[in-house]
């Protein structure tokens, strides 16, 4: 980050006046690390893929132009955004305004931005500054010995240092992998009943083919295309997975987003606390050694170690804005922070477990006017998280900051 600064630092002087206006309005208190999405009129000129903002006591923040990438993925016109970086602010009543001046592309250097690797055919990685941040892990289905390896794809999560957090197959419920999603009773067709959490039988999520790839020193972001596939391999579903990673001070942010739509007929979602929807697992090394240290903080409270929530045990146990899960890897402490959104379906019913798993399920049914439409959060940060960052942090992802971008 220091190069970079150091950079935009000699140029500064020679900037031309601004070329645009941002204002923004929304919570009074916005907590550092907040990603805001500017949609970009028709009328402004994009002069470069990156800007600088300053204002509402800021200076130097850098801006990121992306194609569109909401979880709306039905719009058929394209749509360019600028993405920013919030650091901590309040906004008053009347909101407030930052001045953006387009930066000269060589003004960045590729050691302070994401960039994409394809490892192998089976493995892409996202990297910053030399380090690993996420892997999409994606094997071709094989039979045999291999196929329990073989039959999902998910990604894998990495601290600030490079250190993996996350699990892949193998290890105890070799099921559970990273951040991942899927549903262990499903019904479509002809009261066709398939099991795609587990992936028996002929049943596997497949990788088709990369949609989008976007990266710059604000964000990378993937959008990948995915067969849901159940008896005799029949694809019943194709789901547009995105996963977006911002550059954020002190953790990781990874929005997930997808859209799963039928290819025929209706499709029934269900399932249980412990097999269906949208879950992180932390590495498989909790499990071995330090599952009595795990410790959940909810809304309501943080519980003791090695305790856990399950719904239906607490019919209560349903539609939290957040769920937090701190955990001990390699005698360091963690916190993932899982942020549901409103609009994902509802009731989600959560599930919790010290050896480091936990997410969130709900039933419903995907018809070809109505995919299912997912966004969630994953936030990782070193040591315990409080329960006021938990709740701004939310918050931001519920009630995002309106911004709107204006010629100057």
């Amino acid at each position: 980050m220091n190069v970079l600064l150091n950079v935009i630092t000699v140029l500064l002087s020679g900037l031309a006046a601004q070329d645009f206006q941002v204002e923004l309005k929304g919570p009074a208190k916005i907590p550092a690390g907040t990603p805001v999405q500017i949609a970009i009129p028709a009328g402004i000129i994009v002069k470069s893929k990156t800007c600088l903002l300053s204002g509402a006591g800021t200076t130097n923040l850098l801006g990121q132009v992306v194609e569109k990438f909401t979880a709306d993925l039905t719009a058929k016109e394209k749509q360019q955004y600028l993405v920013v970086v919030l650091p901590a602010l309040s906004i008053p009543d009347n909101g407030a305004t930052l001045a953006g001046t387009w930066l000269a592309d060589d003004a960045k250097t590729s050691s302070t931005s994401f960039s994409f690797e394809d490892k192998n055919s089976e493995l892409s990685q996202v990297t910053l500054e030399g380090k690993p941040v996420l892997q999409f892990v994606h094997p071709v289905l094989k039979e045999g010995k291999e196929r329990e390896a073989s039959y999902k794809p998910f990604h894998h999560l990495f601290d600030n240092s490079g250190t993996l957090v996350t699990k892949g197959s193998g290890g105890q419920f070799t099921h559970h992998r990273g951040i991942f999603l899927g549903f262990s009773k499903v019904t479509y067709g002809n009261n066709v009943k398939i099991d795609i959490w587990h992936c028996s039988g002929d049943t596997h999520q497949a990788f088709e083919k990369v949609l989008l790839r976007e990266s710059g020193p604000v964000l990378a972001s993937e959008k990948d295309q995915i067969a849901w596939n159940g008896k005799n391999k029949e694809t019943f579903a194709v789901e547009e997975r995105q996963l977006v990673v911002y550059k954020v001070p002190g953790g990781q942010l990874v929005e997930f987003q997808s859209v799963v739509r039928t290819t025929g007929g209706p499709v029934l979602l269900d399932g249980d606390p412990q097999h269906a929807g949208f879950h992180f697992r932390a590495s498989n090394e909790v499990s071995e050694k330090t599952s009595k240290e795990t410790i959940y903080l909810r809304p309501d409270g943080e519980d003791k170690p090695g305790a856990s929530r399950n719904w239906p045990d607490l019919k209560t146990h349903i539609n939290l804005p957040w769920n937090a899960m701190s955990f001990v890897l390699k005698d360091k402490r963690y916190t993932a922070l899982y942020l549901d959104n409103p609009a994902n379906p509802k009731e989600a019913r959560f599930s919790e477990r010290p050896y480091g798993r936990f997410g969130s399920y709900f039933v419903t049914e995907i018809t070809k006017e109505k995919p299912l439409k997912l966004k969630y959060q994953i936030w990782l940060q070193d040591g315990k998280i409080d329960a006021d960052t938990a709740n701004l942090k939310s918050q931001a992802f519920i009630n995002p900051v309106q911004a709107i971008m204006v010629a100057k």
